[in-house]
């Protein structure tokens, strides 16, 4: 997992990601993120898939919604 920046923009309810950062998952081959494409075709036809992220402080696990490979790869603060 890597740190990244939360995404300038929020879905929801808009009150933000409450965290200056997350630890998101960039393995490709993660079933989460591969299973993920057709799911989201299937059954909401849309072209996105899933990236599994971490809150820091709590150590809660949750799915990030991706439109594309580089998804969130922009928000990566360090390697």
């Amino acid at each position: 997992m890597k740190k990244c920046e939360p995404p300038p923009i929020n879905y929801g309810d808009g009150l933000g990601w409450c965290t200056p950062y997350m630890y998101i998952c960039f393995n490709d081959e993660c079933k989460l993120y591969v299973n993920g494409w057709a799911n989201l075709k299937n059954n909401y036809n849309k072209t996105a898939s899933y990236r599994c992220m971490c809150y820091p402080d709590n150590g809660v696990f949750d799915a990030m919604c991706v439109f594309s490979p580089d998804g969130m790869t922009g928000q990566i603060i360090e390697e």
